[in-house]
């Protein structure tokens, strides 16, 4: 798929290594050349970049460029998801189920957006709009009053999203804004007023959105500079470096295909039933559950099925019958240099290779029957949702690796330690890499229900959110509310109701 983001900009930026980030000068026709593209070829309004901003980019890319998926973002902003850009993978997965991709709203320090853009440009340029979409676009004239009364704004004149609603939209936008630009009355206006067409996008383009059928998501916008980027590619490569070298002995060892392993004998007790177990954590115990984890652990009982899986809920009490950590994890646990978050890791790697089934982090709700799918497959990796047949490669290595880590250290290089380690593996050995590349893609928004858990409770927003995905990840430490500030039932307070 042709997928290209656009990064907007009208001075010299650090190189980003992903090629679908490509810089686009914008107001070329009004500056020097930076050696980029350039807005001022083909169909073009470069020479209105001090009045339109960006959006002299996005014109052009609206007349002059054919993808299949587009983005907008600033040399100064990007759409991050962890510290991370965002790569084509997840664009494109994500853009299947969510067509519409816009930042993080953003709240008004006002009463409303009306008021906010009010105290800060011209009001009579935002009448100007109404006046013009009320003549040529009115049945959108409700979608802009009622966003000049939210607090709401999407910031940048940023997106991503197919070309056809792409187009879809500039269609609209500037048949409104050449339209407005006929009308304004520019006296007094400086040089920083006169960039109003960019502002008044940032105010229509969710008008727009409000009126479309499709599904819009949303993601974070960090504000940095390219290099920024640059210098956490080179952490992460230095910190892979590190531990690869770190483990080499581990590598090595497994490289020679054999049969030895560190892992001592463990006759445990337990058969599972004949059943596939299905792990989950709380160390602290089920006296020690906050009401969240009670909840995801309901949901887990009721729709785990079972006939063919049995649930297991590990704590520091029991684990001793199911796993044997090393004398150095042990210590070091207890000295406080291993985490609990960092000792289920542990856990789960020597729980997987050992006995195989399906690990579920404890903030996983579960909405209905597991599908059985899932534990028909050899090696299934979701985020904080693993499954596996025992005695599985990935898991030997990525158990023996952590032990023999932390055999040489006191200190967690990175949180990303686990994720490094299975990198190594991947490139290291074939059939790692083979088993994940087979690996069935998960087409579910795992995180989608945690934005929803302070909104008021309905039947049919609940039905939808039911509808939506079967796992859900949560978070235990948010603040989470059974009420709204009205009194009303939230989601939250419907799900731990039940």
């Amino acid at each position: 798929m042709d997928t290209r983001i656009y990064v907007m900009t009208h001075k010299e930026m650090e190189n980003i290594s992903d090629q679908m980030y490509i810089p686009l000068q914008v107001g070329r026709a009004c500056g020097r050349e930076l050696g980029y593209i350039g807005d001022d070829t083909g169909d073009h309004i470069s020479e209105k970049n001090p009045y339109y901003c960006e959006l002299t980019g996005i014109y052009w890319l609206w007349k002059n460029i054919e993808c299949d998926i587009v983005g907008i973002c600033h040399y100064r902003r990007y759409f991050t998801k962890g510290e991370k850009l965002l790569d084509k993978d997840y664009i494109e997965q994500t853009l299947e189920k969510f067509p519409i991709l816009i930042p993080n709203s953003s709240c008004v320090k006002d009463a409303d957006v009306y008021e906010h853009y009010a105290k800060r440009h011209y009001a009579k340029d935002l009448d100007l709009c109404r006046d013009v979409i009320q003549e040529r676009y009115p049945d959108y004239l409700t979608a802009f009053d009622y966003a000049m009364q939210t607090i709401l704004v999407s910031i940048g004149n940023m997106w991503i999203t197919r070309k056809d609603i792409f187009d879809r939209y500039c269609v609209w936008l500037f048949d409104i804004l050449f339209e407005v630009e006929k009308r304004i009355d520019w006296t007094d206006y400086d040089d920083y007023q006169k960039r109003v067409m960019g502002f008044l996008a940032e105010r229509l383009f969710r008008v727009w959105l409000f009126m479309q059928p499709e599904a819009v998501t949303e993601e974070n916008v960090q504000m940095a500079e390219a290099s920024d980027f640059l210098r956490e590619e080179k952490r992460r490569e230095l910190l892979y470096r590190y531990v690869r070298l770190k483990t080499d002995p581990v590598v090595r060892l497994h490289q020679t295909n054999s049969n030895e392993t560190l892992a001592q004998p463990l006759r445990c007790a337990d058969d599972f039933d004949g059943k596939i177990p299905v792990w989950v954590c709380w160390w602290q115990g089920e006296e020690e559950m906050p009401e969240l984890i009670r909840c995801c652990k309901k949901s887990l009982e009721e729709n785990l099925p079972a006939d063919k899986t049995a649930l297991r809920w590990i704590t520091l009490e029991n684990c001793g019958e199911y796993v044997t950590f090393t004398e150095s994890v042990i210590r070091k646990f207890n000295e406080g240099k291993i985490s609990y978050a960092h000792l289920s890791e542990l856990l789960r790697a020597e729980l997987l290779f050992r006995y195989g089934g399906m690990w579920v982090d404890a903030s996983y709700y579960l909405t209905r029957p597991a599908a059985p799918e899932i534990f028909e497959q050899e090696i299934y990796m979701l985020k904080g949702l693993w499954y596996s047949v025992k005695g599985k490669k990935l898991f030997w290595f990525l158990m023996e690796s952590l032990w023999y880590y932390w055999d040489l250290e006191d200190k967690l290089a990175d949180d990303s330690l686990t994720d490094i380690l299975i990198a190594i593996a991947v490139e290291e050995f074939p059939e790692v890499r083979q088993e994940l590349e087979q690996c069935a893609k998960c087409s579910e928004d795992i995180f989608g229900m945690q934005s929803w858990m302070n909104r008021r409770y309905t039947p049919e927003r609940m039905k939808k959110i039911l509808s939506d995905s079967s796992f859900y990840r949560l978070d235990y430490r948010a603040a989470y509310r059974n009420e709204n500030m009205a009194g009303e039932k939230t989601i939250y307070g419907y799900l731990c109701g039940q």
